[in-house]
Formats: C-alpha cells, structure tokens, sequence
C-alpha cells in the first residue's frame, strides 16, 4: 500500500506542468481573457510578464480537480488557474515572456506567448461600434495567394488558398481546387480539423480558414496562370419570425459559392553558363558521402552512398554522375527521398547508393563526384564535391575470378576470369589417328559451309545490336511501350482495388515516361508544350496529340478532384491503352 503510494505520488509529481492559453489575435478595443494553469500542484510566487499593447483588467483564480478511469486506471489531475482579463490597446505584434510559478520544490515556466493586435474595422470604427461582426453577416470570398509572383524555373513557390468570411458558421459543400497546370505539386499537410483565426484585409476583420497550402514547382519558362477554383458552402444566418413572445431569430442555412482569383507567375528561365555536373537542382544543398569499404577482396561488393541534404527540389533531382574503373561491375543505384513540405518550403534528404563489383585485384580510384545546383539566394551556380576513394583490391579465393598469377614456375596453378581460358597440357598424351572422310561427298562440305554462313549471319547481326545498345535514346524509344505497359498494369491493380490516388499518379508516371522514352525528351524538358511540338515533329496526328494532352490534364486535374468515379477511372485507362497503340502505330517522319 505504502510503496503504490509513493509510486503514484511520483508519477504524479511528473506531471507537473504550468501552461499559457488564449487567443492568438484580437482586435483593438476587444476584451479577452489569458489563462495560466499549473497543473497537479499548489503554486506560489507567480510572476506574470508584462502585458505589452494591452492593460490588464483583472486577475483572477480558479481550482478545480477531474478524474476519469479508462480500463480500471485511474487519472486524477487538479489545476490551478489565474485569469487574466486582458484590454487590446494598440495595434500590432507582441510577444509576451514566459511567466514563472514555484511548486513543487522547483520554480516553473511556461512558454512565451505571440499576439497580434489588428485594428478595428474601417466601417465599424467610424460609426463608434468596437469592431465586432454581425452575427447575421454572409460575406464569404476565397484568395488565392502566392508568395511570390517572379520565380526561376523549379523555383519552388507557396500557393495558399484562404477563405474569409464574417458569418457565424460555414459548412463545406463541394469544392474544386485550381489545377495548377505547368507545375509539379507538393501538398503541405494541413490539420484536420479547419480552425478559423483573425485576419485584417482591406481595412476589415475576417474569421479566416486555410483551405490548401501548397508549393508548386514551375515546369517551363514564361508567363503560367493559375485557373479559379469553385467552392460551395451552405452559410448560416438568421431569420428574424414572429414568436409566442415575440419577435425572435430563427438561424438558418444559405447556398453560396465563390471563386479564387485569377493570378499568374513570371518563371524566369535558369542562368546560362550550368556546369557540367548540374542536375537540376534550385535552392540550397550540402553534399556528403560514405563508402562501405576502401579493402576489399575480389567480386565483394562494394557500396558508395551519397546524400544530398538541404532545402528545395529534392524529389525531381537528377543522380549525381559516378565515374567509376572499367573493370568494375556496377548496378543501378537505390534512391531514397526522404522530404518534408512546410510553409518554408520542401527540406530534407536524396540518399543514392551505388552498388559496384571490382573483379581485377589491385589498386584503383573512384575519382570525386561533382553536384552542381542553382543557388536562390547568391542567383548563381555553386558545385560541390565529395572526397575521392582509393580503393585495394585483395585476390578473391580459389576460382572466384578474380586470383592473380603469383607463381610463373607452375602453370597448373594458373587460373584466370570466369574459367574460359584452359592452358596446354605439357605431360606425354597418346595421339589417335582419326580415319579420313570423303571430301567428295556434298554433306562433308555442308558441315563446312553452314556453320560458316551462320557465323556470318551472328557477327553481323551482333554488329547491328552493339550499335543499337549504344544509342541509348534508339534504345529507349524501342522499349517505351513495353515500359509503359508494365505501368500500365500496376495502376490496372489500383484500378480493381478502387486506390483513386495511386492509379492516377501511376498513369501520369506511365503516359509521361512513356513520351520520354519515345520522343527522346530529358525529364527537365517535359512540359505539355514540348510534348505537343515533338509529337507533332514525330508524325502524330493532332486528334493524338489533344488525346495526349487530355490524359494528362485529367490525371492531374484528379489529384485535386477525389470525387472521381470508377467509370472515369475504366474510360481514362482504355483512353491511356489505346493512345498508346495508336502512337506505336505512327511511323517516325
């Protein structure tokens, strides 16, 4: 009994904490109140801060005690509450310090606490009223704003849609968000539940709502407007009706819709002058790297991971280019991308890990990499450079491939790469006299001529295929439709389990690598412009070419449309199949 006593008065001594509440913004004139509460303790010595832009009223305290069981544990928590009733004196932004408290044996703070004071209504103000909104008033708008109207191209910049409104209540109906066409999208996580705050626009107090918070990444260069978006909201009001005593309102809901504006962006084309070993990257990065071993045996793997760390376009970066020796086997690198998109835009990291073999003992050199990118502030290219490794190279094990000739005087011991090369036996052999053929016989001369013709046929059919595997772009346009058809067939899974979100996003991947690969277009070129002038170049007719362009609008366009049914999904994944075919069937100009 004793030692559950002390063991919950320890507990509960943990939780000892004293915590600041209130309201965020008021309005000049306006009366509020500021809550300092200490929990699961008694306090003494409480020193409030100074009250900056407001006179304080009156002080007041409260206590009070809950507690509530939850699976037959029991939680008992007391507070301890000063008021404070606060007036807003003058406009403007205050942050007030933490106030301190003793209890407990220790002497307790809170944190500080930001305030913003916004004037009255212009309209309110001049009739002598305090600032306050009707309660029956249904003005309703929708902004759209951007932080910045002049960008570079992947510039990221952030697009805020606000909804302001001075009704009591507002309930959402229907929405469509803006497209955003010529940008690459990243959403900025918002909480669930919308909250409203204040906000002074145009000489008026607002009850504001942040409905989307995104950074859009521009995709071509020049001048991109931004489409409205539509929302419907029921609006709550009252009625003023004849009563048993009288006159009295009755709320009720009215139908509004309303509309973002139109706004556009200046995207301004990156600097010429890009080095070499630019990727693509716009913003602020730091380059490190790391690698598993510099000691290693023949055929060990060997793993060099390089992470790029920093703030800006992360996602659509191009992999830093490792040059590494001719006798290294080496593999696709992993990709891991790990970001965070915030107001101050999208941070985090690009790890690329690059697997390679050696397969020859020695010493060899993996010379530095290079990683150059678009610095926003300096308006300038900045490189960076990661250390260079040597690397050793040890003699694999018996028959590994990769043993070196370490005794000359023995040549049965003797082994080279992969076991093709077999040395001649020096010890006495028995030769055996084979009978002799009949030349004169036409298939003894057959087993000459078409071994013959088929080596023929193989070398230069072997020709034509290291000459096709060296043009990369050749390459990838042959294998698009295949590419794509893979794709294709995930987002059919994504289809039958009715995941709107990944079918979509895995038909925009498809349909955009496939017109990539076919047309020869780097990722940093790929805009429906662009697009729309190679396939014209290419010989498509302009019926595929709008077909093309529809996709692609309607992909995106769903991204911000969640209502979308699974007869648009099955119409927009036939229409996907059947451009594709139409454009296998079209022949190259």
């Amino acid at each position: 009994m004793f030692f559950t006593l002390v063991c919950v008065t320890g507990l509960w001594a943990n939780n000892v904490r004293f915590a600041v509440d209130g309201p965020r913004q008021v309005i000049q004139g306006q009366q509020f109140q500021l809550e300092y509460t200490l929990y699961n303790a008694s306090g003494k010595d409480l020193k409030l801060p100074e009250f900056k832009g407001c006179k304080v009223l009156y002080q007041g305290t409260s206590s009070g005690t809950s507690v509530s069981v939850v699976n037959g544990k029991v939680d008992r928590q007391t507070t301890e509450t000063h008021v404070i009733t606060l007036r807003a004196e003058k406009e403007g932004s205050y942050t007030f310090a933490p106030a301190t408290i003793s209890a407990d044996g220790r002497t307790l703070s809170t944190n500080t606490w930001k305030l913003t004071v916004l004037p009255p209504d212009k309209a309110s103000a001049s009739s002598g009223r305090s600032g306050g909104q009707s309660s029956d008033n249904t003005t309703l708008f929708a902004r759209l704003i951007l932080s910045k109207s002049r960008i570079y191209e992947q510039e990221a910049v952030l697009a805020t849609i606000k909804l302001y409104t001075q009704a009591s209540g507002v309930q959402a109906e229907n929405y469509s968000f803006p497209s955003f066409e010529g940008f690459v999208v990243q959403d900025i996580d918002l909480p669930q539940n919308t909250s409203f705050s204040l906000e002074n626009y145009n000489g008026v107090n607002y009850k504001v709502a942040v409905l989307k918070q995104c950074l859009l990444f521009p995709q071509r260069t020049g001048k991109i407007t931004i489409t409205p978006g539509k929302f419907d909201f029921q609006v709550e009001t009252y009625q003023l009706v004849n009563g048993p005593f009288g006159p009295m309102r009755v709320p009720q809901g009215v139908s509004r819709s309303v509309s973002t504006n139109t706004t556009s962006v200046e995207v301004m084309p990156l600097p010429s002058g890009k080095p070499a070993s630019f990727m693509g990257g716009v913003g602020d990065f730091s380059l490190s790297s790391s690698i598993s071993s510099t000691h290693v045996k023949a055929n060990e793997a060997i793993t060099l991971k390089l992470t790029i760390k920093g703030s800006g376009n992360l996602k659509y970066l191009k992999n830093p280019e490792l040059q590494l020796p001719n006798d290294f086997d080496t593999y696709d690198p992993k990709v891991d991308v790990n970001v965070k998109a915030s107001a101050g835009g999208v941070s985090g990291t690009r790890t690329v890990e690059y697997t390679t073999i050696p397969r020859f003992a020695g010493t060899f050199k993996i010379p530095a990499v290079e990683f150059s990118y678009f610095d926003i502030k300096s308006k300038s290219y900045k490189t960076l450079r990661t250390e260079a490794y040597e690397i050793t190279v040890d003699k694999g094990a018996p028959g590994s491939g990769g043993k070196t000739v370490t005794n000359f005087s023995n040549k049965e011991d003797l082994k080279l790469l992969n076991q093709d090369i077999h040395y001649i036996k020096l010890d006495k052999m028995n030769l055996v006299q084979t009978p002799t053929l009949y030349i004169d016989n036409w298939v003894y001369w057959l087993w000459y001529i078409v071994p013959a013709l088929a080596f023929i046929v193989f070398v230069i059919i072997n020709r034509k295929q290291a000459k096709a595997n060296a043009n990369v772009a050749l390459m990838k346009n042959r294998k698009a439709n295949k590419v794509a058809s893979k794709r294709l067939k995930v987002a059919g899974k994504y289809l039958k389990n009715h995941d709107r979100e990944h079918f979509y996003d895995e038909v925009l991947k498809a349909v955009w690598g496939y017109l990539s690969d076919k047309l020869g277009l780097p990722n940093s070129e790929l805009t429906k412009d662009n697009v729309a002038a190679e396939l014209e170049k290419y010989g498509a007719s302009a019926e595929l070419i709008a077909e093309f362009n529809d996709i692609l609008g309607r992909c995106e366009f769903a991204q911000y449309a969640p209502s979308q049914t699974d007869e648009a999904m099955d119409e927009l994944y036939t229409q996907t199949v059947e451009a594709i075919g139409k454009m296998e069937n079209t022949v190259k100009k």
